[in-house]
């Protein structure tokens, strides 16, 4: 897929557009971005009390946004899949599945499913730009003027305490892909799970263009977080849980997710001794035969470090902080982020999500990777 045109495209992603970002013609989903506002109903105890007769009104009990998880995987199901275990976890499994439910259907069902979706504090990180919920909306409406978006299937949903990431296929203007996301979820009772923030897609080529917009306050705090990033210092030490903390830790409930999660950390450290140490890395831990897809190109595990190399080549780049490492019975997602300095000493940040699944050897057989370097 061309990337000028992901990049594009992941400018209007996130957890809510599961809702159709596609569906109508660019011009028609322009003009419905352009009249509609983000609204929020009110919290439970004075839910009564809300104007419900506003057509910016949504009940969340409404049976449309409401259908059961069962019902909706029949329909919807998801490719790799992990089991939705605590209570938490099955509310945001049940809110992204009637997303699904509202895929393709045009702009105005994406806002009313925002509306559901969201609280007015959510944030939402659209290729590392910080936007408010204000903000993103504005940002995917002017996306929408410039292509059309069909969403496709789930690959997969990983599903941890209050966070989850998730890997699905889209097509735009004719051109097939993937994106990933990551977004950690607040419980408002009976009204379900919504997002609290929500990262979708990696750094892009469109970085500068959706700082537009951010208040200048906004954009400064931005380059602030990035410089944090291209100015980290690893810890030297043996111990990789400390050189690379995990920034939001979530559970690790069984030994295998710990081995997962420290194969992950094992991968990291690899790469930044050095290409070599890396491929030695890969040839002990990934599965001879896998299928390891890297930005929608797969390879087998030679054709996989062939396609690494041209980094490695190209520019130092190093991975140094690391934001997420869910596990669910045989799969890991992960987010992380890396500083990369040119030829001429001049250093910037990028990220990577990437979805990783462990065969019974405890070799990675399958992956899906996502970066811009």
């Amino acid at each position: 897929m061309n990337r000028k045109i992901v990049s594009a495209v992941l400018a209007c992603m996130m957890a809510g557009t599961l809702t159709a970002c596609g569906g109508r013609s660019s011009g028609e989903a322009s003009a419905s971005a352009s009249e509609a506002q983000p609204s929020e109903s009110a919290p439970a105890e004075t839910t009564a009390a809300a104007d419900s007769s506003s057509s910016d009104y949504v009940i969340e009990e409404d049976p449309q946004f409401n259908v059961p998880t069962d019902e909706l995987l029949k329909q919807f199901p998801i490719k790799y899949q992990t089991p939705a275990e605590s209570e938490m976890s099955q509310k945001i499994q049940n809110r992204m599945l009637n997303g699904f439910n509202q895929w393709n259907q045009g702009f105005e069902a994406w806002q009313n499913w925002g509306n559901v979706l969201y609280s007015d504090e959510s944030i939402y990180n659209v290729h590392g730009v910080r936007l408010t919920l204000k903000e993103y909306q504005q940002s995917m409406g002017a996306t929408l003027q410039q292509v059309d978006i069909q969403m496709g299937d789930f690959r997969n949903m990983v599903l941890v305490d209050d966070w989850m990431g998730i890997q699905y296929e889209i097509s735009t203007n004719g051109h097939s892909g993937t994106t990933m996301e990551f977004a950690r979820f607040k419980d408002f009772g009976n009204r379900g799970a919504k997002v609290d923030e929500g990262w979708g897609g990696v750094k892009a080529n469109d970085y500068e263009g959706l700082q537009m917009f951010q208040t200048d306050e906004e954009k400064a705090a931005q380059q602030e977080y990035i410089d944090s990033i291209v100015n980290t210092e690893l810890k030297d030490t043996d111990s990789l849980d400390e050189k690379y903390p995990i920034e939001y830790p979530t559970t690790l409930a069984t030994e295998k997710d710990q081995k997962m999660k420290d194969i992950i950390l094992q991968e990291i450290d690899s790469w930044n001794e050095g290409y070599s140490s890396w491929t030695a890395f890969v040839d002990e831990n990934y599965a001879e035969d896998g299928a390891l897809d890297y930005n929608n190109q797969g390879n087998d595990r030679s054709g996989f470090e062939a396609a690494l190399k041209e980094i490695a080549d190209k520019e130092d780049v190093k991975r140094v902080k690391v934001l997420n490492v869910l596990t669910s019975e045989d799969w890991t997602a992960v987010h992380y982020w890396n500083v990369i300095t040119d030829a001429d000493g001049n250093k910037t940040a990028m990220d990577t999500m990437a979805f990783y699944h462990f065969n019974d050897e405890m070799k990675i057989d399958q992956c899906f990777i996502s970066e811009n370097l």
